[in-house]
């Protein structure tokens, strides 16, 4: 004959604690979700911001092709305070940046509704970045804002400054 064997299984109380602990866990991650995907979000932006300066030098290189002095004539020069620059849109991912009013692009506009980012540029008053015509390159103050007017808001606007020449 056997002797019966106790077996102890989790009481009552030790159950409830175990479901208590894992749904305020569950509600945590769930709470971060949102947030963390926003926080995402932005990085991805500011990465896309950071490297619109190659995709501005092609364009502006497509611009200053006819003229450099041309194209710094266009270009306002930064005073305060700051007024509109020459104004270039690039879409979300970055792949298509154009002029907005200067030149149209060869490979036709970007549509409204995908315009995200808005590129600003300025030419220098004075100092050694001065453009004077004939010299050999051209420096801007570039400013990336977004999001651009074309797209839902998604938070505070950001921005980026940053400089960039172009040579004949």
């Amino acid at each position: 004959m056997r002797t019966p064997t106790l077996t102890r299984g989790f009481s009552l109380l030790e159950v409830l604690f175990a479901v208590a602990v894992f749904a305020v866990s569950v509600s945590v991650v769930l709470a971060l979700l949102l947030p963390l995907g926003r926080l995402g979000a932005q990085n991805a932006d500011r990465l896309t911001a950071q490297r619109l300066p190659d995709a501005l030098q092609v364009e502006l290189a497509r611009l200053a092709s006819v003229g450099l002095d041309a194209l710094a004539v266009e270009v306002p020069v930064m005073r305060t305070p700051l007024e509109p620059g020459l104004a270039f849109v690039a879409t979300r991912d970055g792949g298509r940046l154009h002029s907005r009013d200067y030149h149209p692009p060869a490979s036709g506009e970007i549509a409204e509704e995908e315009r995200y980012f808005l590129v600003e540029c300025w030419r220098f008053a004075e100092g050694a970045l001065q453009f004077e015509a004939g010299q050999p390159s051209l420096a801007l103050a570039v400013r990336v804002s977004w999001p651009g007017p074309g797209s839902a808001p998604s938070g505070e606007p950001q921005e980026l400054m940053f400089t960039v020449a172009i040579n004949r």
